[in-house]
């Protein structure tokens, strides 16, 4: 069996050591990425106030598996052919189809193209260039987002940089939705960073120096924007049952309700039928879901039928700068009104576990990484009978 992995996030880069460790050569695995470096993303509000990011080439967190890597730009995908094209003319076969390309920061509000930063690679990089003049002459970042992803980089940008003036801009209350103990120490951190919280504006607008709200304007010296995230563009010739955010609709089994050879892992992916959980966009989720995506593909290739995805997160990790945070774990129904952990030990904890997403990695090839953690019994309703496929009629 052909298997083309587009992506190598957390997601893609699971998915193809798992397939290239237990597929015993019935399968030929090819990983193809832009980037031949890995990002963390969970890291970027890290390396947006200074902190250098470490080089992971993905060919090196590949080696010793028999994962083939191709670093390129995918220029068009023919599911008749079964065949991905990428932008210099070579040509790759498939017959399965993993897509793993994850999400990009929701750049839709007016102006917010033009006149915001993201919090992606290239955001970061430009933050770093520009926040130490900016702090000299103490002129104000404002962060534009309440959630996880805004609240840290108000946080680390005012720690790292505490002559700057940051304003963090949210439509409700800091991280909104975590248990009031969890918040409250939030809102206690910010303070103490020296971070000017303004709750309940919504943004109308961004202008080339201020942004334009629903309770007047706020002038910034430089924006991060960090509202949210959209799905990845589908490359061309791809056209998949997709939801509002652009997320491709799939089934229990993470197979695409369009197209059943086609698979889908990571913040790329929504479920058609929300399981009684609903699974939320990150790495949490991405790792166990490109597990996931792989173990489906090796149960084919063995003639045995699938099996539903089954997830839940038994928590969340906030990091208020580099000394303190708040752990939030869950309830057996996903509500985040489990027990707190603050300070310093949920400063420690939230590291370990950001060490741990490339530690995962390393592991899985060897066999030794488990996501047993993040099964609840929170499996969404199969939209199809199991299939199992039979490997002659798949290819070599």
């Amino acid at each position: 069996m052909k298997i083309v992995i587009l992506g190598a996030g957390y997601a893609g880069v699971t998915a193809a050591l798992r397939l290239a460790r237990i597929s015993s050569r019935k399968a030929d695995v090819t990983l193809v990425s832009r980037d031949a470096r890995f990002v963390e993303r969970i890291r970027l509000h890290e390396h947006a106030a200074g902190r250098r990011p470490k080089a992971r080439p993905i060919a090196s967190l590949l080696r010793g598996s028999r994962a083939s890597f191709v670093v390129g730009d995918v220029a068009a995908v023919d599911t008749a052919a079964r065949t991905v094209t990428l932008d210099d003319g070579r040509s790759l076969a498939w017959d399965r189809l993993v897509l793993a390309l994850g999400s990009r920061p929701d750049m839709t509000a007016p102006g917010a193209e033009e006149h915001a930063l993201a919090l992606d690679g290239r955001g970061a990089a430009e933050l770093v260039g520009r926040l130490p003049e900016l702090a000299r002459r103490r002129g104000r970042v404002v962060v534009v987002g309440g959630g996880l992803t805004g609240v840290e980089a108000a946080a680390e940008l005012a720690e790292a940089w505490p002559d700057l003036r940051v304003t963090l801009l949210t439509r409700s209350a800091a991280s909104a939705g975590f248990s009031r103990a969890a918040r409250e120490h939030m809102v206690r951190s910010l303070e103490r960073l020296g971070v000017e919280v303004v709750t309940n504006v919504s943004v109308r607008e961004l202008e080339r120096d201020r942004v334009v709200t629903t309770d007047g304007s706020v002038a910034f010296d430089a924006c991060v924007w960090a509202v949210g995230f959209v799905a990845s563009p589908l490359p061309a010739g791809l056209s998949l049952a997709q939801s509002a955010r652009g997320q491709v609709l799939v089934d229990a089994f993470l197979s695409s309700v369009s197209d059943p050879n086609v698979y889908v892992a990571g913040d790329l992916a929504v479920h058609a039928r929300p399981p009684a959980i609903a699974v939320p966009m990150g790495c949490k989720s991405a790792g166990p879901s490109g597990a996931h995506v792989a173990d489906n593909l090796l149960r084919e290739i063995a003639s045995r039928p699938r099996v539903a995805f089954d997830y839940a997160a038994p928590g969340y990790c906030v990091s208020l700068g580099r000394s303190d945070g708040v752990i939030q774990l869950t309830r057996a129904d996903g509500a985040f009104e489990g027990a707190v952990v603050r300070g310093r030990v949920a400063a420690w904890i939230k590291e370990m576990i950001c060490k741990s997403t490339i530690a995962m990695l390393r592991l899985e090839r060897y066999g030794l990484s488990s996501y047993a953690a993040f099964r609840a019994g929170n499996v969404a309703p199969a939209l199809e009978a199991p299939r199992a496929a039979s490997p002659g009629a798949l290819g070599s």
